[in-house]
């Protein structure tokens, strides 16, 4: 009779701590292991590795758990044949499996899942010392499992993200944000999975200055391009930034030193990046050290693009908007037949204003510039279309800011009215 009860009793017992420990194991989320963390550092690094390598204790307590199961009710059978006799059996097997079913699977489970973060201190030392033990074992398991496991990325790292993406929407759904804020929730957890060059601006997009120029030619081509800090090359090589000027401090130098007309006085020091550092990383230096650009150069020295505090920025709460961001649709007539574009206007508005001399269509006007030049536009460009002399007046992020359009007809017959007068 003592067998018969040791045998259910330790059953039960082992079965229970393992489905207890399973159950918490698997509900656990990641920012509960982050916040046990920060309470019992030692107890956080258990549990973040075992959610790393969660096959690990997932094998160990199902060894026991099966162990106890097959034993417990092998012996326990045994001895109730010996006490009892045959006739008997079928009643114990069904008291044992309804007891099996309530107290090592349903109620632990239960408990496990409702109290994982009360438990889960309790459980990580001894979880940890059975993982040790059954190292071995695990080992020869992982062996045969290997060819099914899953390959490919950090499964941990993206299980946070989109925990975190799916708590920002509850928390939206439930009125305790708004919207604004969890694209801010999800784009902050989007930008740790992105690299340097997935949020640069190429090279050919960007304008820079050179040292070889003077200062008042650098204000007129900065000028052409509606940004506020632009790297500057030495001597018109890209692949050497000496560093970036701020065209609020060119206006000044300018009028406070006449006599140095150079950029060399107001040059500051740039960051410089490879493409492939993560973009948390250059977020963290543009707050730390106060920085607004960085160049990114890949590994032979060769500058490949520009990243600047707007773009990371963007990539959290999206598109900011100031008043250079977004193309203008203004139209605006002035003398001699000229007109002046901006370059959201449709080319329906455009071949409207022209009387018909450029082709309409729905097209901004940025689109069919740049569609017409047939590369990267720039400030200061001139082309002809037709009977259309086209100034490209300003260029933002590699597209036409503001062009200005004058027709030959209107041009020659302005010419002639102030010749008759």
């Amino acid at each position: 009779m003592t067998i018969l009860l040791i045998s259910v009793g330790v059953a039960l017992t082992v079965s229970f701590i393992c489905s207890l420990a399973e159950a918490t194991l698997l509900s656990l989320t990641p920012s509960q292991v982050a916040e046990l963390s920060e309470k019992r550092p030692l107890l956080g690094s258990i549990w973040r590795d075992f959610k790393a390598r969660i096959d690990r204790p997932i094998a160990v307590i199902l060894l026991l758990n099966t162990t106890a199961h097959t034993i417990g009710a092998t012996v326990a059978g045994a001895q109730f044949d010996e006490l009892y006799g045959d006739e008997w059996i079928w009643v114990f097997s069904i008291v044992l499996t309804i007891a099996m079913l309530q107290f090592t699977e349903i109620l632990p489970k239960t408990l496990g899942v409702q109290f994982n973060r009360q438990l889960a201190p309790f459980l990580a030392v001894p979880l940890s010392a059975a993982t040790r033990v059954a190292e071995p074992l695990i080992k020869v398991m992982h062996f045969f499992n290997k060819p099914f496991e899953r390959r490919g990325g950090d499964r941990s790292a993206r299980a946070v993200r989109e925990e975190i993406s799916a708590l920002a929407a509850m928390a939206r759904m439930s009125k305790d944000i708004d919207t604004h804020q969890e694209r801010i929730i999800r784009g902050a957890a989007r930008l740790s999975e992105r690299r340097v060059r997935e949020v640069m601006i190429p090279m050919a997009q960007v304008v820079t200055l050179s040292t070889a120029q003077s200062l008042s030619r650098a204000i007129i081509a900065a000028h052409l391009d509606a940004h506020t800090r632009f790297p500057v090359c030495v001597d018109g090589d890209r692949d050497r930034i000496a560093g970036y000027v701020n065209f609020k401090e060119m206006i000044y130098f300018m009028s406070t030193n006449p006599a140095d007309p150079s950029l060399n006085g107001i040059i500051r020091p740039v960051h410089f990046v490879e493409p492939d550092r993560p973009a948390t990383e250059l977020m963290q230096v543009f707050l730390d050290e106060h920085k607004h650009i960085a160049i990114v150069r890949d590994g032979s020295g060769r500058s490949i693009g520009l990243v600047t505090l707007e773009d990371m920025m963007k990539e959290l709460v999206g598109e900011l908007g100031d008043e250079f961001d977004r193309l203008p649709k203004s139209v605006q007539a002035l003398s001699g037949g000229t007109f002046m574009f901006g370059g959201g206007v449709s080319m329906n508005e455009v071949s409207a204003a022209l009387g018909g001399a450029l082709p309409p269509g729905p097209m901004t006007l940025a689109a069919w510039l740049e569609e017409q030049i047939g590369q990267t536009p720039a400030g200061g460009q001139t082309l002809r279309h037709g009977a259309v002399d086209i100034l490209v007046r300003r260029v933002r992020r590699g597209r036409v800011f503001e062009a200005s359009m004058t027709t030959m007809n209107a041009a020659s017959g302005a010419t002639a009215g102030g010749a008759a007068g």
